[in-house]
């Protein structure tokens, strides 16, 4: 297979339709879902695509490759295995709301970790691709140029850990690859998921933010993930990367951001420290992720996070 990168997309050609392997994609609504699922949609035959979205899912289709079902639904996913035989899984679901997880860890457990168990046990044969997150680092004592794959984890929340945990599942598979996902940055979906859509919901409301200075992540555009991971697909990369921007961002960083493009009143941005925060969840410092790996394999440059507005 062949690359083309048209207006900021990447599209896959020379092999003719009929040819694609089979593809399940789950959390196809998760802010770094939604653009990859819907990227693969202009490609793929619909008969050799299957998204899985949680049970209350916000899209609506009268296509019968969709099913909405929660990860811990072994019944359900087993249903599906009996419609669908996947060659490839794409596995970008998962639960990382850091304060519903700190709360009911066991439930986070059950998603993040028994779901990837649930994919390996009904799908054994299937190429797995695993879209864990930066949050596997704590950022308190963050390298120079940022965290490398071969830096030892060690998270400190739930979700973190969930998501370290996954990775040790999939590991375990010989055919995985597992990319390490900074913050992504554009729209999702249902316009309410993600750092970028939960800032402007609330100053669209007239709502304060309060947000940190001293929280950093390599933020990537949402259209670049999916761009970078059509060349990780068609080049069948394996192993451990880490997918990030070129830069990191702090939490008021993104405020700022989104007061500049809508034009909000700048008294809804309130600066904080994470030292601060009182009865919040564990927060991570600077997560930076060095992508050099990624970038050198695939022979390209992960583009900065306001390619997402361009």
């Amino acid at each position: 297979m062949t690359l083309l990168k048209t207006e900021g997309f990447t599209h896959l050609l020379s092999v003719e339709r009929e040819a694609l392997p089979s593809v399940l994609i789950t959390g196809v609504t998760s802010i770094h879902g939604w653009p990859i699922y819907q990227a693969m949609k202009e490609i793929w035959p619909e008969e050799k695509l299957w998204g899985v979205q949680p049970p209350k899912g916000v899209i609506e289709s009268s296509s019968a490759s969709l099913s909405s079902l929660c990860l811990t639904d072994k019944a359900g996913l087993n249903e599906l295995s009996q419609a669908f035989s996947p060659d490839v899984i794409i596995h970008a679901g998962g639960v990382c709301d850091l304060d519903v997880c700190e709360v009911r860890p066991q439930w986070a457990h059950s998603i993040n970790v028994g779901g990837a168990e649930t994919l390996l046990e009904l799908f054994p044969k299937a190429r797995i691709y695993y879209f864990s997150s930066d949050l596997v680092y704590s950022g308190t004592n963050p390298p120079e140029g940022g965290y490398s794959e071969d830096i030892t984890v060690d998270p400190v929340s739930v979700v973190g850990k969930t998501y370290f945990g996954a990775e040790q599942v999939f590991t375990g598979h010989s055919d995985s690859t597992i990319l390490r996902v900074a913050l992504p940055l554009g729209p999702s979906c249902q316009g309410s998921k993600g750092a970028y859509d939960w800032i402007e919901g609330r100053f669209r409301r007239g709502l304060k933010a309060t947000l940190f200075h001293d929280e950093l992540r390599s933020c990537i555009a949402c259209k670049e993930i999916a761009r970078t991971f059509l060349k990780i697909f068609d080049q069948d990369l394996k192993g451990l990367f880490h997918l990030g921007g070129p830069r990191p961002w702090t939490l008021f960083e993104i405020g700022e951001l989104v007061l500049s493009r809508g034009g909000y009143d700048t008294d809804l941005l309130i600066p904080s420290y994470r030292h601060l925060e009182v009865d919040g969840p564990p927060r991570i410092g600077d997560v930076s992720l060095n992508s050099t790996k990624l970038e050198n394999a695939i022979n390209d440059r992960i583009q900065p996070t306001e390619c997402e507005w361009e």
